[in-house]
This record gives C-alpha cells, structure tokens and sequence, in this order.
C-alpha cells in the first residue's frame, strides 16, 4: 500500500476530540487497519448523507453510529418506517459469521452490546403514541426542535408549503 496514502490518512484522523468510528480506509480492495475512519462528535450537528445499493451495510452503519452516539450519552432519534433499525436494542449475534468475518478484516474487535431504545408510533401500532404529525408541528416549531438555522427553517418552511400545496 502506498506510503503516501497512509500518511495522509493517517493525518486526517488524528482526532484528539471524542469521535465516532465509522470503520477503516481503503485503498483499492485493501483495508487500511491501523487507522480508523472517524468523525468528531462536535462535526456530528451537520448534515450526513449514507447511499448504497441493497445489501452494502447502510442499516449496519445507522447502527454503528446511534450505538456509539448512545453509548456517549448523546441522545439519538432515527425515523425508521421499515423496522430495520430497530435491531440496535438487543445486542448482536457474535457467532454470526458474517459479523467475524468483517470484524476480523477490519481487526475490530466485536462485542456484542444492546442500546436503550424508546419505540414511539404515530399510527397506533405499537410504541408509545406520539399525538402529533409533522404537520401539525408546522415548518417553526419543528426548526426549533431540530435546532435549525434561519435559512435552514426557511427551505423547511418551503418544503411544507409544496407538500400543502400538492397533498
């Protein structure tokens, strides 16, 4: 593996600050172990975006991120309509060869743990019952909940507005 390739990402995440692991570079096929792909917790308040066909872990990754942010003490709310998320409250399976499989080419050591979950449901299935849509919220109250800035709230406010406008 490239020298140079190492160096550099070596250097771009050698984060001093509490961070979350998000796994480990690679260079062509070839894992890049002795360093770990991270993002600050301070850098976490900015927009993300996971993409993949079917089947390239962006569920696992979903996981892999509100378990870590869980476990320091950050709060995390995943909208999940499929369930898919939802296997982050019981811990993992470690005989699962899959998971030895890519823990092992990562050398990452995998220890099953389970996260406090809290189901809530606006159809009346179960999870506790949330009285409210998003709707109802209206694009203001929800910038403040989600912390938005003053032109993000503006774009929101639009989105309602087309959604009102086109049912």
């Amino acid at each position: 593996m490239d020298q140079a390739f190492r160096d550099a990402i070596t250097a771009g995440y050698a984060l001093e600050e509490p961070s979350i692991i998000l796994g480990s570079a690679l260079h062509g096929d070839l894992p890049l172990n002795t360093t770990r792909v991270q993002v600050s917790l301070a850098m976490l308040n900015r927009h993300g975006l996971i993409a993949g066909a079917t089947g390239t872990g962006k569920t696992k990754t979903l996981q892999l991120m509100a378990g870590q942010l869980s476990a320091a003490g950050i709060p995390v709310f995943v909208s999940d309509i499929k369930g898919d998320v939802t296997g982050i409250a019981a811990p993992g399976d470690a005989a699962d060869a899959r998971i030895q499989d890519r823990a092992a080419s990562l050398e990452w050591t995998f220890t099953p743990a389970g996260h406090p979950v809290e189901f809530l449901s606006l159809s009346g299935s179960l999870g506790g019952q949330v009285r409210a849509t998003v709707s109802s919220f209206g694009p203001l109250l929800l910038g403040k909940v989600l912390d938005l800035n003053e032109t993000q709230t503006s774009i929101l406010a639009l989105v309602f507005k087309y959604c009102d406008d086109n049912d």
